[in-house]
């Protein structure tokens, strides 16, 4: 079977990677400053990482999408 995403499903799939890094984030961050009652130290710091995360994630994402079409693009010239 052969799959095609259309621009619709990669945009919504780095979507996606984005708000769980930061999802993710925000809890470990929440929940540490609140068994540690440091309140915004944690939160901050642990959503800056989600960030961090889900753009590295976004990025290995459209790197892996650019290399399929690529290669897609040369099976396709050298099939003419």
């Amino acid at each position: 079977m052969k799959k095609d995403y259309s621009q619709a499903q990669v945009a919504w799939r780095m979507v996606i990677e984005l708000v769980a890094g930061l999802v993710i984030g925000f809890g470990i961050g929440y929940g540490l400053d609140t068994l540690l009652g440091t309140m915004p130290i944690f939160l901050v710091l642990f959503i800056g990482f989600g960030l961090a995360a889900g753009v590295k994630t976004m990025l290995r994402s459209a790197n892996e999408l650019q290399e399929r079409r690529l290669a897609k693009d040369a099976a396709d010239q050298r099939d003419d």
